[in-house]
């Protein structure tokens, strides 16, 4: 009986962990999504900031988000904003800060 219950509270531990293993890797990759769509936008400074409908950033819709996965970008853009490494202008509109980059996130304009 003991062994069963103690069976049963490893398994959660294991599927709780695991859980959070996979947000984390989904929230990374949307991390370097939001970081790829800010290059290829050219919304590297701030005056060339660019609106969140323009980098295709808007948030769904609630009746985008009951027919769609879930889409990490949102809370990856929080994170960037949080972090000063996407800024915002006056007028609302949003650019990235390479210099507050990681190196691995880090992409070249050549």
């Amino acid at each position: 009986m003991v062994q069963n219950v103690l069976f049963a509270i490893v398994v959660m531990i294991m599927a709780l962990i695991g859980i959070m293993l996979i947000v984390a890797m989904l929230t990374r990759r949307a991390v370097a999504k939001v970081v790829d769509i800010f290059y290829r936008q050219n919304a590297l400074r701030i005056d060339q900031a660019k609106t969140i409908d323009e980098l295709g950033l808007r948030p769904p819709d609630f009746m985008q988000k009951l027919m769609r996965p879930r889409d990490y970008k949102q809370y990856a853009l929080r994170v960037l904003v949080q972090k000063g490494i996407i800024c915002t202008t006056e007028d609302g509109r949003l650019y990235l800060r390479e210099e507050k980059l990681d190196e691995h996130l880090r992409h070249k304009t050549y």
